[in-house]
């Protein structure tokens, strides 16, 4: 046990030598890009794990290296070709090995051009070797370190049918929510449809102005429509109609929030801010898509009217509550609002009805126990013991 401890120790000893800026153990020290300093100097916690990671490359041979980075991007190249030129049941294999070459090039060179070709081309031999996780993980790593990058079409291309292919398959064979996959490269290890809407979300995120930024919010809310799950359904929608007010899925982006707001609705215990919402886009949808509108014209009349009825029944449920407890005043307000904003629906008869029956009944119910609540002390407003000036006055 003493003999491991030890072996661990020499192990790890020259990790921390090199990540403190020492070229030697002696204690020698190197020069910083502001010039010479001291370990502490040099040591940055938060990049630790990078430190030790880049110092153990150095350690094996494998630490930055230009030239070797060079020979092995070309290698990844002519491994690439060769895959392409393969038959089809040794593709896979062969896109793998060049993704790997691509990687430690990649490894090879950090913050260079190279650096950046070698990970997106090391996602693309992931994606035709139908790994796709790890093709998105590559380009993911790419986006965030070079957010601007010239692959960003090609990247969010590929992601977007990566991630509906996910969504399909997801579809046509729904998985439980803890299943786990160990065999297929070609999807995640858990959640498919989970990581389907995140690839989706994040196109939009990494490139907001993007040709699919529009096309991956739609399919972000449709997949959650299809899943019931309305609310994330309707927050995309919404984020859609906001965000991109040119794009092309302007129109359904309306009408599927519409259907998306009136599904979410879960009754009169409920907030009604959905029902006010539908009406507003109801409005909007006559208003800006007045061709579409037309051939929607029995749905959204349909929609129209369960919007009323649904608000009615709110103010019924209030003016109810109101006048079992007495307090008529606040029952006539909401029978009032029945009778005159909401004449359309079966309500408006009945809070009529129920007015002229309340209609000399006192606003609210009389004190109980009047004589309990007479025998405590009525509060009294005391004085300010500074006046404040009249705020109309101005001082001279």
């Amino acid at each position: 046990m003493q003999t491991s401890r030890t072996m661990l120790l020499w192990l790890i000893l020259p990790l921390f030598a090199v990540s403190w800026g020492c070229t030697s153990l002696t204690g020698a020290q190197r020069e910083g890009p502001g010039g010479s300093g001291t370990a502490a100097e040099f040591f940055d916690v938060e990049r630790w794990p990078q430190q030790l990671e880049s110092s153990w490359k150095t350690l094996i041979g494998k630490g930055v290296d230009p030239q070797k980075a060079r020979e092995l991007y070309v290698d990844g190249e002519e491994m690439y070709q060769r895959a392409l030129q393969a038959e089809s049941d040794q593709r896979p294999d062969l896109f793998a090995q060049a993704a790997k070459q691509f990687k430690e090039a990649a490894d090879r060179w950090p913050d260079s051009a190279l650096e950046e070709d070698a990970m997106f081309m090391s996602g693309e031999a992931y994606f035709f070797a139908d790994m796709y996780p790890k093709a998105n993980d590559s380009w993911e790593r790419l986006l965030k370190k070079y957010p601007n990058s010239k692959h960003l079409d090609p990247i969010e291309s590929r992601r977007f049918s990566i991630a509906q292919f996910w969504l399909d398959l997801h579809h046509e064979s729904p998985e439980s929510f803890w299943a786990f996959n160990l065999t297929d490269s070609s999807l995640p290890t858990r959640d498919t449809f989970g990581n389907a809407v995140r690839v989706f979300d994040r196109i939009r995120l990494d490139d907001p102005t993007g040709k699919l930024a529009d096309d991956a919010t739609l399919a972000a809310g449709n997949a959650y429509f299809a899943k019931q799950r309305y609310l994330d359904a309707d927050n995309f929608y919404t984020d859609l109609r906001k965000t991109f007010p040119g794009s092309e899925h302007q129109y359904r982006a309306h009408l599927l929030g519409l259907k998306s707001k009136l599904l979410s609705y879960q009754g009169t215990e409920y907030s009604g801010v959905p029902l006010d919402e539908a009406e507003k886009l109801i409005k909007q949808i006559q208003r800006q898509f007045p061709q579409q509108a037309a051939q929607e014209r029995e749905y959204l009349t349909r929609a129209y009217a369960e919007v009323r009825f649904k608000k009615a029944e709110r103010e019924w449920k209030l003016a109810q509550y109101y006048d079992r407890r007495g307090e008529y005043g606040a029952a006539r307000f909401h029978y009032g609002i029945l009778a005159g904003d909401y004449s359309e629906t079966p309500f408006a008869g009945q809070a009529k009805s129920r007015l002229g029956e309340v209609a000399d009944k006192p606003a609210v119910p009389p004190q109980r126990l009047q004589w309990l609540v007479e025998a405590f002390p009525k509060e009294q407003h005391s004085k300010p013991l500074i006046a404040t000036s009249d705020p109309g006055k101005t001082r001279r």
